[in-house]
């Protein structure tokens, strides 16, 4: 861990200018904190040239009611012990090289006024090097809209002592500028290989580095996870296969301070040689550009840092221009989906193709709400759906899935679909985002890298020679017909999609001999399967043989439920809400 400490954050020499400050029998104000206002967090920075004994004065506030009431209460409902609700007025004091909390008044001994008020009046021994001193201000239930009632509000849900917050320190070294500060972090910066901070919302960075030989990687993140989910996260892959090397979990992470979702990741891990992508993603609050809870203890590093400790092999690390989808390779993009909203994309592979199909999509419970299919365009047959049990986390609220995977598809043309419900969906989320969220929806890609453009070409449905007759996009009170005739006894193919219930059909297709009138075929509720969306959605896709002459295929609606006008959730193939059929086969007699 030491060597880990100097390598990660050797920055002492950054300030051996600044080391010529007053003698150790002086006092100096090295940090003076005070003025909060509701959810606010200010610092101060300084450096100390030897090892000393420093003064410190602070008073925040505690964010248990009662002897710990709300410990009580979430340990009976999870079922074990969980940690106490941080303090909603903290203050503590940072080491800069090592990132390790040196004093903290949560922890510390501290004396107790009115109410919940702690205050701290004492000293306390630090090393020579750098610091930072933080206060923090987040009183519960804060509300910034109006005044009056707000600000009782306020006052009782604990910031009774907002005014007094504070912290000094007094010792013999010099208080460090703003500017000092950024330099030193631009310098912690530039040692590393990787550096991607979460310095606003919504952010989605990524980054490629090679090793040439087996390497030992510095890891240090600093992000938001709950149990079941991450929101603000860092993760590294191997960028030739997609393959996941690490991420920042709650389960591979421990406690970074403050709220109980702030959380961090701090390792050495030696990665064979190869090429790698590193990535951080912000969702849309609690980052550096506004906490909305208690921040963490090192706050300027809320991001992903990646650094190599052998100076050796530092100088032979190269980096690279990552983009993990790359447009490049793509051939199809249906992304931004909005609610209720469905899109096809039809293309023809002139030879058998790797294809790379990135989606992502809502799900839960084992079940896909929002999400894409590839089926073949002269046959409607799906090659491949994107499913919830094939589809992992996407970042964000649990319910965000993501599936990136690679199929082999056979030369030919085809069609890819994507359907999103009435809710959760790209501009209007009812839960938090996923961390690629632009590309809600499905992409398909060349495998190999960029794309050969002979590979893939334009798709024209009039070239479906295997359609014989189709009426879809049927909608109220409508009732349609076509012809067809046949030469020969032929297997067809019916694909249909309707409304109906146990007590029958509402919107159905059938068969006719065209001379005799006679129903060859009918679509049935026992015949039919669910076709996806509400239950009442029916789908048949089956085969039937018939004789070579003249036929008329029907379909008819009620007066609600059809194709661009559903009064209940559509099926998963919306534009082919009627009856489509296919010539399968002859029959050899």
């Amino acid at each position: 861990m030491e060597r880990m400490t100097r390598s990660l954050f050797g920055i002492a020499a950054l300030f051996v200018a600044v080391t010529t400050a007053a003698p150790l029998s002086a006092q100096t104000l090295l940090a003076d904190i005070k003025d909060l206002k509701p959810r606010q967090l200010k610092t101060d920075a300084f450096v100390l040239p030897a090892a000393q004994t420093v003064r410190i004065e602070a008073v925040g506030e505690e964010g248990d009611y009662g002897e710990g009431s709300y410990t009580v209460l979430r340990t009976i409902w999870n079922g074990r012990e969980v940690e106490r609700r941080p303090w909603v007025g903290n203050a503590w004091i940072l080491d800069l090289r090592s990132r390790k909390v040196v004093w903290e008044l949560s922890t510390a001994s501290t004396s107790g006024g009115r109410r919940d008020a702690r205050s701290f009046k004492g000293t306390v021994q630090l090393p020579a090097g750098s610091y930072a001193a933080y206060v923090s201000a987040f009183p519960n239930g804060y509300s910034t809209e109006g005044d009056g009632p707000t600000a009782r509000i306020t006052r009782w849900f604990g910031a009774d002592h907002l005014a007094e917050y504070k912290l000094t320190v007094l010792g013999a070294g010099q208080r460090l500028s703003g500017a000092e500060v950024d330099r030193l972090r631009q310098q912690v910066s530039a040692n590393a290989i990787v550096s991607l901070r979460g310095t606003s919302k919504e952010q989605y960075q990524q980054a490629g580095f090679i090793l040439d030989r087996a390497t030992d990687v510095e890891v240090y993140a600093v992000g938001e996870a709950r149990e079941d989910a991450e929101f603000d996260a860092g993760w590294i892959i191997n960028a030739d296969t997609r393959a996941k090397v690490w991420k920042l979990t709650w389960n591979d992470s421990s406690p970074a301070g403050g709220a109980e979702k702030n959380r961090s990741a701090w390792f050495t891990r030696k990665l064979p040689a190869g090429r790698y992508a590193a990535f951080y993603a912000t969702d849309d609050s609690h980052d550096l550009s506004e906490w909305n809870s208690p921040p963490p203890h090192d706050p300027d590093f809320w991001g992903l840092s990646v650094r190599v400790p052998d100076a050796a092999a530092r100088a032979a690390v190269k980096t690279f221009t990552y983009e993990h989808v790359p447009q490049n390779a793509a051939f199809v993009s249906l992304t931004r989906l909005g609610d209720r909203e469905t899109r096809k994309q039809g293309f023809t592979l002139n030879r058998p193709m790797d294809v790379r199909i990135y989606a992502l999509g809502e799900g839960r419970e084992g079940r896909m709400f929002d999400y894409g299919w590839i089926t073949r365009s002269d046959t409607r047959e799906r090659v491949w759906t994107m499913e919830y049990d094939h589809s992992e986390h996407a970042g964000g609220d649990a319910k965000n899935r993501l599936v990136d995977t690679t199929v082999r598809l056979d030369k030919g043309s085809y069609v890819v679909h994507y359907v999103s419900d009435d809710s959760h969906s790209y501009g209007d989320w009812n839960a938090t985002a996923p961390v690629d969220s632009a590309r809600w929806g499905i992409t398909l890609l060349s495998a190999s890298g960029s794309l050969d453009r002979s590979a893939v070409g334009p798709y024209d449905p009039k070239l479906n020679a295997s359609v014989i007759a189709e009426i879809t996009g049927v909608r109220d009170e409508d009732r349609k017909e076509k012809r067809f005739r046949l030469d020969r006894e032929t297997e067809l193919r019916i694909y249909a999609i309707g409304e109906g219930t146990r007590g029958g059909m509402d919107d159905y297709g059938w068969i006719e001999d065209a001379k005799t009138g006679k129903t060859v075929w009918e679509m049935t509720y026992r015949s039919t399967d669910h076709a996806g969306g509400a239950d009442k959605n029916r789908r048949f896709d089956g085969t039937i043989t018939l004789r070579a002459g003249e036929y008329v295929v029907k379909f008819e609606t009620d007066g609600s439920h059809s194709f661009a006008d559903w009064n209940a959730d559509p099926p998963d193939d919306p534009e082919a809400w009627g009856i489509t059929l296919f010539r399968k086969a002859s029959v050899q007699r």
